[in-house]
């Protein structure tokens, strides 16, 4: 480790003095180059260098510069800068660009990805002992915490970066430390606590010099001060963070900088600098597209026209302010969904020491907390997976045993990871078609004749229907993982189970005039379990009409051969292609494909097909040929036997 140090402390040296050279020389440029274009450019013509080490350490200082100017531009950089540092080993380096990432991704409010970077570069500075890095990290959580108003977890997380930062007594970690938990008081009004620690963050950053800090110290200051009603002392520090700001080319500064500025002049009655104000701050805000800012500034505007009598623009900024609120609900929503399922890896290793029941209350009390809707769900497979660890260590008696039950949560859980990505994102697809329609409906009622108010309302038809389908297909994938159902044989009339199948996916066959043939003989007769074999022809069946063109048509047949009955669903719609096939069954090809009108699906159905078949001792085969259409066959035994 200490060698992996040294050769690390000899890339910064060399870069300093590759930066200094560089800057030297292109000093003469211009009077506009100023040192900061100097260094950027200096680091960005180490990229072109043949030593990848150097790279490295350039992609992560270009990814943190550009963090508040061009965060998608610091995404690219440090992304480069892990790729490498994962090539090269570089433990330190890989940690540090990981929290840099996660900054970058968290001021493009990709939450989830930033989770996933601190995580990742935590786990690398716990075991390398990178009290400095882990630090930065703990802190990144709590700033990230705070912003889901999740203000325990922030406090909890803030006070470990605290404990660390006064450990090692860095000045410039501590000023960070200090900064987020004066941001989480503050967003609880809990003012006196706020202001004194970003007093302490401001005293600090002036004593090593770090002048984007300062600004940061002195915005945050304002804001407390104007919340306290100190009008002339929050404008001062204001202005100072401004001009900091301005000097750095900080956008992201500048925007909320503004915004505030607009806020503390509607307090004061000077409605014109106010809206002049809110506007900088909207023109800025349109290469970052931060929904809060966007909202408050309109609210802002709609405050200030509305006291100068402009009732016009005040309704239109106030309307707009409504419009993005609504958006921001609806976004929160689904993001705490998925931050939720991205952080259960890291709270299962952060408590790994602790009691299992322990740690099980309190993830399922944060569940609860944050995705009530879903929660059922999220708590049985929770309960599985925990389940599944208790009993591995319990009953770990040799390598082998320890090893196989090992893998056998690791599917498991990335079985949980890919079922709750994909169900995320359908839902939010499904949930935003239908508020779309619903506001168009509520919004432009007056306009629209019957024609059209039936044609949406189909539309809306077609998409609860869809959801309800969805749902089906997420307790049917419990009920298998579970095996909460014993298999039941008893006589089953295959002509009628198909017609009421058939009956089940009629809306969604007249949606697109698809014709439905049921081709099944009316004296075939099989022994088997009537609800698994239902579930699986709704599954293959609901496939065909997704893909199927408009006015197309599906066949269903069944016949007898050997020991054994074949049922086939055919389509002529738009087939699979041929790289798909062998996946198709499988967990690793669950895919969301819209089909031939977009309609959306949650890629789960064909593996519980194949889950169900298998309990009923049967196969399932496929063949298809694109823009020609695709054939399901489901293979089950007469007398007992089994078919792979």
């Amino acid at each position: 480790m200490k060698a992996n140090r040294n050769n690390i402390l000899q890339l910064y040296i060399t870069l300093a003095l590759l930066i200094f050279n560089t800057s030297v020389s292109l000093a003469q440029e211009g009077p506009l180059a100023g040192k900061q274009a100097t260094s950027l450019d200096a680091l960005e013509k180490m990229l072109y260098r043949p030593d990848d080490s150097l790279k490295v350490v350039a992609l992560k200082l270009l990814c943190w510069e550009f963090r508040n100017s061009d965060p998608d531009k610091a995404v690219e950089y440090g992304e480069k800068a892990v790729k490498i540092a994962i090539a090269l080993n570089l433990n330190f380096e890989l940690a540090d660009s990981y929290n840099r990432l996660g900054i970058a991704y968290r001021n493009t409010g990709k939450y989830a990805q930033a989770l996933e970077c601190y995580f990742k570069g935590m786990e690398i500075s716990k075991v390398h002992g990178y009290e400095n890095l882990l630090a930065f990290q703990f802190n990144n959580l709590a700033d990230l915490y705070s912003r889901l108003e999740l203000y325990d977890r922030a406090k909890e997380f803030g006070k470990k970066a605290l404990e660390i930062g006064q450990k090692i007594k860095d000045d410039y970690t501590l000023s960070y430390i200090y900064n987020i938990l004066g941001t989480i008081y503050r967003n609880q009004n809990i003012l006196d606590s706020a202001l004194s620690n970003f007093t302490l963050s401001l005293e600090l950053r002036k004593k090593i010099g770090f002048s984007p800090g300062i600004a940061t110290a002195n915005l945050n200051i304002g804001r407390t001060l104007l919340q306290l009603g100190q009008y002339d002392s929050s404008l001062k520090y204001l202005n100072v963070a401004a001009d900091i700001y301005a000097d750095n080319n900080d956008l992201q500064g500048m925007i909320i900088v503004n915004l505030q500025r607009g806020l503390l002049y509607n307090r004061i009655g000077k409605f014109d600098k106010a809206i002049s104000f809110f506007k900088k701050s909207l023109e800025i805000n349109q290469k970052f597209g931060d929904y809060q800012v966007a909202r408050d500034a309109h609210r802002g505007l709609g405050n200030s026209y509305s006291k100068l009598g402009n009732w016009s623009s005040a309704y239109s900024h106030l309307d707009q302010s409504v419009a993005i609120n609504d958006s921001i609900t609806l976004s929160q929503f689904v993001e705490r969904l998925t931050q939720l399922t991205e952080t259960l890896r890291f709270e299962e290793t952060l408590n790994l020491q602790k009691e299992k029941e322990k740690v099980l209350a309190e993830r399922l009390s944060l569940q609860r907390s944050l995705i009530r809707l879903y929660a059922a769900i999220i708590i049985l497979l929770t309960l599985l997976v925990g389940l599944a660890i208790f009993f591995y260590i319990k009953r770990s008696k040799d390598v082998r045993l320890l090893q196989a039950q090992k893998e056998e949560i690791n599917n498991l859980n990335h079985a949980k990871d890919r079922f709750f990505s994909i169900l995320a994102h359908d839902l939010k697809n499904q949930l935003t078609s239908m508020v779309t329609i619903a506001h168009m409906v509520k919004e432009k009622s007056i306009e629209l004749d019957d024609d059209k108010l039936i044609n949406l309302s189909k539309r809306l038809y077609a998409l609860g229907f869809s959801t309800n389908d969805l749902l089906d297909n997420v307790l049917s994938w419990i009920k298998v993982q579970n095996k909460q159902v014993e298999v039941k044989s008893t006589p089953v009339k295959l002509k009628q189970l198909v017609d009421k199948v058939i009956y089940s996916q009629q809306p969604a066959a007249d949606m697109k005039q698809v014709t439905i043939q049921n081709k099944v003989p009316s004296d075939l007769i099989i022994d088997s379990d009537p609800d698994r074999l239902s579930t699986i022809v709704r599954n293959l069946l609901s496939n065909a009409i997704k893909f199927s063109n408009i006015s197309g048509k599906v066949e269903i047949e069944a016949s007898t051969i050997g020991n054994h009955l074949e049922v086939n669903i055919t389509d002529y719609g738009v087939g699979i292609p041929e790289e798909k096939l062998n996946n198709l069954f499988s967990a690793r090809g669950i895919e969301s494909s819209p089909g031939t009108l977009e309609e959306q699906g949650s890629g789960i159905g064909l593996m519980i097909c194949r889950n169900l078949a298998n309990d009923l001792k049967g196969s399932i085969r496929v063949s298809s040929q694109i823009h020609k259409g695709s054939t399901f066959t489901i293979i089950l035994p007469l007398k007992g036997d089994t078919f792979s």
